[in-house]
């Protein structure tokens, strides 16, 4: 895989025919941050908290119970007990009885839930709109390639 050209963590670019071992992840961790920044600033501007944005995107999906909540968003869980509350108290969502076990509730979206959430998708969608614009196709359609080939080796039986 050629790395002519590629951004390195400082800005610069380097020019040859393969990165050093960390460079791709330098670069990797650059872009999670960078994203997450922008989500975060996204998250802002309608007043909600990754986690808070986390918990909206799984509960869109299905009803969720809490501790499902807290795998999914990666917090422990009286931390998801702690967000979904305060998403409970601007009414984004509900507590609901769980239909499979009366001892426990599931998280729900209200209409205004479902409302926010809709209003942050279009935000992101615009902002990867943007970041696509700032990429050629090919380094598109190269970016695809690396991570669905990292997620395969990822997901490989590491013995």
């Amino acid at each position: 895989m050629s790395f002519t050209g590629a951004a390195h963590p400082g800005g610069t670019s380097r020019a040859g025919p393969s990165p050093t071992l960390d460079e791709p992840w330098l670069s990797l961790r650059q872009a999670y941050h960078s994203l997450r920044q922008r989500w975060g600033e996204l998250l802002t501007r309608v007043d909600l908290s990754l986690s808070e944005y986390g918990v909206l995107e799984l509960c869109a999906r299905s009803p969720a119970r809490a501790s499902e909540v807290a795998r999914a968003i990666g917090i422990t869980p009286a931390g998801a007990t702690d967000v979904i509350d305060r998403l409970e108290r601007r009414r984004f969502v509900r507590r609901i009885a769980d239909p499979t076990d009366r001892r426990a509730v599931r998280v729900e979206l209200t209409d205004a839930g479902v409302r926010i959430h809709r209003e942050v998708i279009v935000a992101r969608r615009s902002v990867l709109q943007e970041i696509d614009r700032a990429m050629p196709e090919s380094e598109r359609r190269s970016l695809v390639l690396g991570l669905t080939a990292l997620v395969r080796a990822l997901s490989e039986d590491p013995a």
